[in-house]
């Protein structure tokens, strides 16, 4: 079986419906990324192409088949109709399923917002959610597939509990989410880019940063979701797939099991996760 991952592909679609002041930031953001790319196409040609490729079914023996794409988050930049409608119209393309979950851009227009914030704002997500929000599962042939949203670098304990009773079942299990678990081989990549290390669970953050990034100290439940992660408490977790950082990184974050960082979408890049029987 073959997965597709895409994360992190800030789409900028705006239009005439959204107020003056959004239109203004929204502008602002879509000059940003355009000025990154320089003649690379837009993030909405290089999201499209993303979709061509989920899209494609091969010949002969499941040749090129994409069996189920996931999307960790950030896909589009600040949740405007016209953004909106184009996640809705790219996910009716697709022919075979998929998991959407969210970053820390999807939901809000660059504000910063308040855990309440955040829950208002998951019914604009609905029609792609579950009823535990920032949590989906499937199953694909045997094997679990489990998104959380941890765009806040946070993971509550409803999630928590969600993951772990899919872990339980003692199928192997991927776990994908928006921003990577900390782990030691990821920050120094992760602090020259950004100048802070933005991870879930991270340490050795200096308090001005963390203010300036708007990061909380992490939960109590987020720091056990931590810990259970690198425990074989977490059963056959087989990896983590994440993005946000914009670098494309593989680590371990247990002896033999590895996070995947996948560097942008709106760069055209994914990543693919081919699974093989044992």
């Amino acid at each position: 079986m073959t997965i597709l991952h895409v994360t992190d592909c800030h789409l900028t679609e705006y239009d005439e419906r959204e107020p003056e002041e959004i239109r203004d930031t929204a502008r602002t953001r879509a000059e940003a990324f355009k000025s990154q790319l320089a003649g690379e196409g837009t993030a909405l040609e290089n999201f499209r192409r993303l979709i061509e490729r989920a899209s494609e079914q091969g010949e002969g023996e499941r040749a090129g088949k994409i069996d189920f794409t996931v999307f960790t988050g950030d896909i589009i930049d600040f949740p405007s109709q016209a953004n909106l409608e184009t996640l809705r119209d790219a996910f009716s393309r697709l022919p075979s399923p998929y998991l959407y979950t969210l970053g820390n851009h999807d939901w809000n227009f660059g504000a910063a917002c308040t855990d309440e914030d955040r829950q208002a704002a998951y019914p604009m997500f609905r029609e792609w959610s579950s009823a535990v929000p920032g949590c989906e599962v499937r199953e694909l042939d045997g094997v679990k597939l489990i998104a959380i949203d941890n765009g806040n670098y946070q993971v509550t304990q409803e999630q928590f509990d969600a993951v772990s009773e899919a872990a339980s079942s003692g199928l192997p299990y991927l776990l994908f989410m928006h921003i990577p678990l900390y782990v030691q081989g990821l920050v120094k990549d992760v602090v020259k880019k950004w100048g802070a290390p933005i991870m879930m669970g991270a340490a050795g953050w200096d308090p001005d940063v963390r203010e300036a990034w708007q990061v909380r100290h992490q939960d109590d439940s987020t720091g056990a979701f931590c810990r259970w992660l690198g425990s074989p408490d977490s059963g056959d977790i087989r990896g983590i797939f994440c993005g946000h950082v914009h670098l494309d990184h593989i680590d371990a974050f247990r002896e033999g099991r590895y996070q995947y960082v996948t560097a942008p979408g709106y760069t055209n890049h994914s990543r693919l996760i081919r699974l093989i029987p044992e």
